[in-house]
């Protein structure tokens, strides 16, 4: 059986090279934080029915925190406002659907490329061409977008396509409104959007969306840490076999 040695050391081998590719392919994301410490107060949309209920659609969507209980709005928000990533790469989101809206609301991502801990310098932004239109579009479709390493990035609605961009970063908003809650959820990252500048009735479902991957987007499977894992302790066991074998 001497000659399937070579041969099963070789698999060893790719199978752990499979792994550490798969493992660097990975684009990993970080939230910032700019102490914004204001909870924002979701209401029930002006109907007052549950098609203006953010709560309830995330309860009828699936949508829940990481530990499986329900969302609440008010609660659960975070107070961050961009995404950053380190080592850039694909990354996708996912348009989930909306509650009770009428807008038709192109989204899409923007850059940052200044310091979002220092003033606010509104030609560092830069907004991509939409990913989809809201109330044009099908939702629970995921969309794939590009960033560079060193990225702080986030998303954006063009108010009803009249050229007024409300932003998951607050310093960007005109208005000088919160449109764009984020919840770490059972998803990954679910930002909820405000269409109406001015805040309208700040009800948070108008648009809802998932940064896919939650604290680390793409973060690799536990199945490839298992296989890269296990391949290279093989390899090595095997190895260590072999010499006490030749002794």
């Amino acid at each position: 059986m001497k000659n399937a040695r070579p041969i099963f050391m070789l698999a060893i081998i790719l199978f752990s090279v499979l792994g550490i590719l798969t493992f660097a392919n990975a684009t990993y994301v970080s939230l910032i934080d700019l102490n914004d410490t204001t909870i924002e107060d979701v209401e029930i949309g002006n109907s007052g029915t549950n098609a203006e209920n953010l709560e309830y659609w995330f309860s009828q969507n699936g949508i829940t925190n990481p530990d499986g209980s329900a969302i609440n709005p008010n609660d659960d928000q975070l107070q961050d406002e961009l995404f950053y990533t380190s080592d850039g790469g694909d990354l996708d989101v996912e348009f989930l659907g909306i509650g009770s809206a009428g807008y038709k609301s192109p989204f899409g991502v923007f850059t940052y490329s200044g310091n979002p801990r220092e003033d606010y310098d509104d030609s560092l932004m830069t907004y991509f061409d939409p990913l989809f239109v809201q109330n044009v579009n099908s939702p629970n479709t995921s969309y794939s977008f590009s960033v560079d390493a060193g990225t702080y990035f986030g998303f954006y609605l063009n108010s009803n396509n009249s050229g007024t961009k409300l932003s998951t970063y607050n310093a960007s908003n005109s208005d000088g409104v919160d449109h764009a809650l984020i919840f770490k959820s059972n998803q990954g990252y679910t930002v909820a959007f405000e269409d109406i500048v001015g805040g309208g009735d700040r009800d948070y479902e108008d648009l809802v969306v998932n940064l896919k991957g939650g604290g680390s987007a793409a973060v690799p499977e536990p199945a490839t840490i298992f296989l890269l894992g296990s391949g290279l302790l093989g390899f090595f066991g095997y190895r260590k076999k072999f010499k006490k074998t030749d002794n």
